[in-house]
């Protein structure tokens, strides 16, 4: 099972897919790389300032920050539930078809899969729609979903600036729809959002914290690395820095604002530049997983060795660097696997005819800050929660 905690790879895919295009997506643009420092809530320009000498991390017992440790320190805690303690309580209609809206790379697949393996437990067909990558394809793929005249439509990191017509449609058409890891609001023919704006500010509260957890400098300077025009991962860092002017009024904070284009290319070198450039810097918030690859081999080309990083997801190409201390300290969030079975108990509970609020409270979902210490595995992917599939099927009345 893969541990995608939350945000990650889907509306990676999904964003990047459109990357060099005319995209309309707000704040995608520019080829370089902008930087920013702040202190009691406020912003200045800086380029390439330096602070004083980094400091040395220390226990959660030892924190200057009693608030964080003491939230941190449950995140560290696996957790053993779902989140979902009401069973459905009706029987659940079989032989609904689902129309996945499947991003048009290869992660994506396995979405889908989960998403299938949750639904055939209740005897549903999904089917997969290759949306490409093009937003004229990401369209026609909700085009299809509304000829095809599912009982339920799923989509997963587009904005719905991309398909708001389809959405009409749908609506027209009585057709729910529930979009996941997107910076919307339900409403307007979106059902539900799951793993939504309160995800994305809860996974940086949850890096933050730790971050917090593990100081004892109260001037300290910390980074934040984010990627221009997605919106998850903005989110994230505007938890971060919030955190931070609430928490710790002496830290500064400094932003490195990167483009979309640079992740899987020049991203690593961009972040190494910026640290050497900043080598106050104690500690360094990276978007996800995925702009964490190849980090650790650019850092030590760069001669940066104090270097402390946290960031969203945890996949088998990030864990050996926290496994073998390479400057990677913790990953934070919640995973696919129960994200998206949620979705699933979702439309279980809409076509029983039951109340389904407890599926869209975000602040439920397993979330999990994984250190080298409770670290499962570097070998292979896992859930947050070991038993989730068991505890669905419970919700359910299924073997």
């Amino acid at each position: 099972m893969k541990l995608h905690i939350a945000s990650a790879r889907v509306f990676a895919a999904a964003v990047l897919c459109m990357i060099g295009l005319a995209l309309v997506i707000a704040g995608c643009g520019g080829g370089s790389s902008s930087s920013s420092t702040s202190s009691g809530g406020s912003t200045e320009s800086s380029e390439g300032s330096s602070g004083g000498a980094a400091g040395e991390g220390s226990s959660s017992s030892e924190s200057a920050f009693p608030k964080a440790a003491e939230a941190n320190a449950e995140f560290e805690e696996r957790p053993t539930t779902i989140g979902i303690e009401t069973p459905v309580g009706k029987p659940i209609p079989k032989g609904k078809t689902i129309d996945f809206i499947q991003c048009g790379v290869p992660a994506c697949k396995t979405e889908g899969e989960l998403f299938e393996s949750a639904a055939s437990a209740l005897g549903w067909t999904v089917n997969s729609i290759n949306a490409g990558t093009t937003p004229e394809e990401i369209k026609a793929a909700y085009d299809q979903a509304i000829k095809d005249e599912p009982d339920a439509v799923l989509g997963s990191g587009y904005p719905r600036s991309l398909f708001n017509p389809e959405l009409e449609e749908l609506k027209a058409k009585n057709i729910p729809v529930i979009e996941f890891f997107v910076e919307e609001e339900a409403g307007n023919g979106i059902t539900a959002v799951l793993g939504g704006i309160p995800t994305s500010e809860t996974q940086g509260k949850m890096m933050a914290d730790y971050i917090l957890a593990h100081s004892t400098n109260e001037s300290m300077e910390i980074g934040v690395v984010n990627a221009q025009g997605f919106e998850t991962v903005t989110g994230t860092a505007a938890s971060v820095e919030k955190v931070f002017s609430e928490e710790c009024s002496g830290c500064k904070v400094k932003k490195l604002e990167a483009p979309l284009t640079a992740i899987g290319k020049d991203l690593p070198q961009r972040i190494a530049s910026f640290l050497t450039a900043n080598p106050g810097i104690e500690w360094t918030t990276v978007g996800y997983d995925d702009m964490v690859t190849g980090l650790p081999t650019a850092l030590k080309g760069a001669g940066v060795e104090n270097a402390k990083l946290t960031t969203v997801n945890i996949s088998t190409s990030i864990a050996p660097y926290m496994a073998n201390g390479e400057y990677l300290q913790s990953t934070v969030g919640s995973s696919f696997p129960e994200v998206y079975w949620r979705g699933i108990d979702l439309l279980a509970r809409l076509f029983a005819g039951v109340e389904y609020k407890e599926d869209e409270n975000d602040s439920t979902l397993p979330y999990w800050t994984v250190t080298k210490e409770t670290l499962p595995t570097t070998e292979e992917e896992f859930p947050v929660v070991e038993n989730y599939e068991e505890q669905f099927k419970q919700l359910w009345g299924v073997e």
